[in-house]
């Protein structure tokens, strides 16, 4: 390597390395690498503000408490969300390797937890184009004078379309109006009716059938709509980060350009008032409820996309010296924020609902596809000029859609192709595009009159408990099998100081995050209840197909230890064996990409290789 050494005082060498900086050159040419920092940033936010910033956090932040939620939210943001986005951020960017081969080299007994990564945002990401598929749909339909769940006078309506108003009652010949029915508390039956945009949903978008076992036949508007998807995904991904990494600029940017459009125009409308009040109306007891804490811990995990492999890809493209911790702080906080600002213009527009149709507002706020497909159409639908407003929200929701499945097929894309490089990497393209082909196949089941049953049961368990097992895996292999001293090792050779909180992260990598994940995962347990799609029941099968779904991606854990104990182990005794298992492989090199670039290794440097595992203490 030549003879430009020094000792630091930590025991380190300081050593010139061209032949290292000649290989990552190579590495960048085939692997490819993000064309700027600007095209990471935007990346991971808009990976990270997907749908559930729109149709869960402001439910959730209304249900638990208003305002009160917010506490528990950055909370949870401080000691599990940044700490988790840092981790990931940095692992990927010191290897720049996919999700499959970090763990392989990193720690190979452990090679199961890039194989789950990659099963679960595989299988998440057949079933959430489906929702890119409903959205592109009802923007299609708002291209008209008006929108087409504005009235019940259309051939899918039925005779119970209308809506259900509270307007008082008569008893014994006497008229009671409704504030006098309330304050006596007088019971009144009121019929069931269905909205417009409800029968519009359930009769022509999905003409839903009576359950999972009557799957029908494939809805050919809706299978049209879920090629165009594939056809766009794949157009954005087809030169990997270099094609993506523009596209961002405008998908990642615009939402915000329409939330803050429908922001004011939701503020400007009778009602507005009321609905924002209700979604920050502080209850300050429900700090005591543990369900408020799993739910604020919940949607961090499932907002910022720890552990689903998306962020450890994206990273993989940085630069070796990016200022990841940095962007462990940005990302994080505009993620939470979009989550926030977006509950105004949601509650805003459902107060509208609310005073126009006389339903309680309470009745009107769900989450979810109810929230973004039956309530928010039809609040939109008794606005002026309601095909601009709707033509405006779904090409917003499919924005925001779209690039958190850029990530999800990036990720299963760079993991398999990190996997077999030669025999994948110069084929990419073609092999890109067979993924999203074998995708969009297998996303034909659900687009069927009875794939909305399908749907719900793979949303249902397909991130059950799996992501929060990999989530936990991931936290321990990291700081206790690699080494939270390596690790921090590793963050200082490439951001040349270690961050002035390096401490609160150790803790948190080492105890407080996988507590959390840990809490999550025993109340969800305890808070669990069987599949169902409003008033239907699943039967046991189905249940039974679920969890077969939900622990698939841990399975491959205790899997890949099986193979590579009897394909990649040294040793005599089976505990040797595993031993070197635990150990990084000869393979584990940092990515410099910089010739001359100036790396850090341990002295000797054969001890870095092997992977000595370090106390705590020694911090």
């Amino acid at each position: 390597m030549g003879d430009n050494k020094r000792p630091d005082a930590k025991g380190y060498e300081v050593v010139s390395v061209p032949a290292c900086a000649e290989a990552g050159g190579k590495q960048e040419e085939a692997r490819g690498n993000w064309s700027s920092q600007f095209d990471y940033t935007l990346s991971c936010v808009g990976y990270a503000v997907g749908l559930g910033n729109i149709w869960r956090f402001p439910y959730l932040c209304y249900r638990n408490g208003g305002g009160v939620f917010l506490i528990p939210y950055f909370i949870m943001l401080l000691f599990a969300g940044m700490p988790l986005f840092f981790l990931e951020s940095a692992f990927g960017q010191f290897a720049n390797e996919g999700p499959i081969t970090i763990f392989g080299k990193a720690a190979p007994f452990f090679t199961g937890i890039g194989w789950a990564m990659t099963v679960i945002s595989g299988i998440v990401a057949i079933y959430y184009n489906i929702v890119m598929a409903w959205t592109s749909f009802y923007f299609f339909k708002s291209m008209s004078v008006s929108v087409p769940w504005q009235s019940c006078n259309n051939w899918w309506n039925s005779a119970q379309c209308g809506y259900t108003k509270l307007n008082g009652t008569v008893s014994n010949g006497t008229y009671y109006n409704q504030s006098m029915v309330e304050s006596l508390g007088i019971k009144v039956v009121q019929p069931t009716l269905n909205t417009p945009a409800e029968e519009f949903w359930n009769d022509f978008v999905l003409q839903i059938s009576k359950g999972i076992d009557d799957p029908g036949p494939v809805r050919w508007q809706l299978a049209l709509c879920l090629l165009l998807t594939w056809v766009i995904v794949f157009a954005c991904i087809c030169k990997g980060v270099k094609s993506s990494g523009k596209v961002v600029y405008f998908t990642a940017t615009f939402p915000y350009a329409v939330l803050t459009i429908l922001l004011i125009r939701g503020a400007t409308l009778e009602g507005a008032s009321k609905g924002i009040n209700y979604y920050l109306s502080a209850d300050w007891k429900k700090l005591g409820n543990a369900k408020v804490w799993n739910d604020a811990a919940s949607q961090i995990f499932y907002s910022l996309g720890p552990a689903w492999g998306g962020l450890l890809t994206f990273s993989s493209y940085n630069r070796f010296d990016n200022n990841c911790f940095r962007d462990s702080v940005i990302i994080p906080l505009i993620n939470c924020g979009t989550s926030f600002y977006a509950g105004f213009g949601v509650f805003a527009t459902l107060g509208f609902m609310s005073h126009k149709t006389g339903i309680p507002i309470e009745n009107v706020a769900v989450q979810g596809p109810g929230l973004v497909f039956v309530t928010y159409p039809e609040a939109i639908a008794h606005m002026p000029a309601a095909p601009f407003w709707a033509a405006l929200f779904f090409f917003m929701l499919f924005l925001v859609g779209l690039d958190t499945q850029f990530g999800m097929v990036e990720t299963v894309i760079s993991a398999l192709v990190d996997c077999f490089p030669r025999v994948l990497r110069p084929r990419k393209t073609v092999f890109s595009l067979g993924v999203c082909a074998l995708f969009f196949v297998l996303g034909l089941p659900i687009v069927t009159e009875g794939g909305i049953y399908l749907f719900e049961l793979i949303n249902w368990y397909s991130a059950l408990i799996s992501l929060m097992g990999v989530g936990m895996m991931e936290c321990i292999v990291i700081a206790w099998v690699y080494g939270v001293r390596r690790f921090l090792d590793d963050i200082k050779l490439m951001l040349g100081e270690l961050p002035v909180i390096w401490p609160f992260y150790m803790v948190c990598w080492c105890f407080v995050t996988p507590g959390i994940i840990l809490f999550i995962t025993i109340f969800s347990m305890v808070d669990y209840v069987p599949v169902y799609y409003g008033d239907y029941t699943y039967p046991v099968w189905c249940e039974v197909i679920g969890w077969m779904m939900a622990v698939v991606s841990l399975l491959m854990i205790p899997v890949f230890m099986v193979i590579t104990f009897f394909t990649k182990s040294e040793g005599d005794t089976p505990i040797a064996k595993i031993k070197s298992l635990l150990k990084p492989s000869a393979e584990w090199v940092p990515a410099n990409q910089k010739e001359g670039h100036v790396m850090y290794q341990m002295k000797p440097i054969e001890s870095h290789l092997n992977g000595e595992l370090r106390p705590l203490d020694a911090v």
